[in-house]
């Protein structure tokens, strides 16, 4: 374990990762090649990504690695247009990086020759591996990663059965691995993630992505995850690092009828149907709208989800419908509103 630690310690730990990444992006935020790859006006997400991802990487604390989106290398850099001309800018910043970094002198060839070799892997040339000893075994671990990854997204089941259970140390690193089980929906793959769930319950509390297990499973719609994490005691008003609940995530990515159910599973365990989350304020009912899923929408509003509820732009689902063209949602809004207003009215007249 001291080996394990001895370069994370060298970078100056956790808050040497973010200085590196920090120092870094810096650089890139000047350069001509680079700096059109991220259209947004910072580059505050990748400084982050970047430093959670050296965290990771290296074994520091998981609570500082939750800016990941990817676990998979070639992945995260799948949306990127990438050849050698921004290889070779990405080499020279970092090169210029390591060295005004308060380095050993074996600690930055090592990382040097670190980000040679897998920048070349990440445009797909294979090369050797590290030859620091440390390194070497993370790189392996990493490859290992990608494989699984690219195992789930190929539908090689058995290989993902193979390569899996091997990150069940890294609590983070395996949450996000059984996310991307639950979300193939294939039946092999939910199975261990249920068996190895309910083996190991401590994992319900674990996140990765600064989302839970039941964040991923409400979002994917796998009523049968959700609710073993229900009954296993998971707060069904968990928020994510955004401030969202399990019930923001069914009615905001769950494209399948089988939202419905999640919802009605969320509800009968506690969650409240009309939390506001996140930035924009919005409601799961407002989600809904937004997206356009129209039984999801009827669950949440047979559960109790008020149709005139205002985000913090003071939109109701109703307006968000609209604007959204959801037209199926915006009927049912309509109507419910409607009777809703007939309901009122009748009681007044009593």
């Amino acid at each position: 374990m001291e080996m394990r630690a001895k370069l994370l310690d060298a970078l100056g730990g956790e808050a040497g990762c973010k200085r590196l990444s920090a120092e870094f992006y810096a650089r890139v935020g000047r350069d001509p090649i680079l700096r059109p790859l991220f259209p947004g006006k910072s580059l505050r997400c990748a400084t982050e990504e970047f430093a959670a991802f050296l965290i990771q990487f290296l074994g520091g604390d998981e609570g500082q690695t939750q800016s990941r989106w990817w676990l998979s290398l070639r992945e995260s850099h799948s949306r990127f247009r990438i050849g050698p001309t921004e290889r070779s800018a990405w080499l020279t910043h970092m090169r210029a990086t390591l060295e005004t970094a308060s380095l050993d002198k074996e600690t930055r060839k090592a990382l040097r020759q670190f980000f040679l070799q897998s920048s070349a892997y990440i445009i797909g040339k294979e090369t050797a591996g590290p030859e620091h000893k440390e390194l070497a075994e993370r790189w392996s671990e990493q490859r290992a990663m990608d494989d699984a990854i690219a195992a789930i997204a190929a539908g090689q089941d058995q290989d993902v059965l193979v390569l899996t259970p091997q990150f069940a140390s890294r609590p983070s690193v395996f949450v996000g691995l059984l996310a991307r089980m639950i979300q193939s929906g294939r039946p092999d793959l939910i199975r261990f993630v249920t068996d190895t769930v309910a083996s190991e319950p401590g994992l319900v509390t674990r996140r990765f992505s600064g989302r839970t297990l039941l964040h991923f499973a409400s979002g994917a719609g796998c009523v049968e995850v959700v609710g073993l994490l229900l009954r296993l005691g998971m707060d069904p008003n968990i928020q994510d690092r955004g401030g969202h609940t399990p019930l923001y995530c069914v009615a905001n990515e769950c494209a399948l009828n089988v939202g419905a159910d999640v919802v009605r599973a969320l509800v009968q365990a506690g969650a409240d149907v009309n939390a506001h989350g996140g930035v924009t304020r919005a409601t799961a009912l407002h989600m809904a709208a937004r997206r356009g899923y129209v039984e999801t929408a009827r669950a949440l509003l047979d559960c109790g989800a008020a149709v005139g509820a205002r985000d913090s732009k003071g939109d109701t689902p109703l307006q968000r419908a609209i604007n959204c063209r959801s037209d199926a949602v915006k009927r049912l809004l309509e109507e419910r509103g409607a009777a809703g207003t007939r309901r009122l009215r009748d009681s007044q007249q009593r």
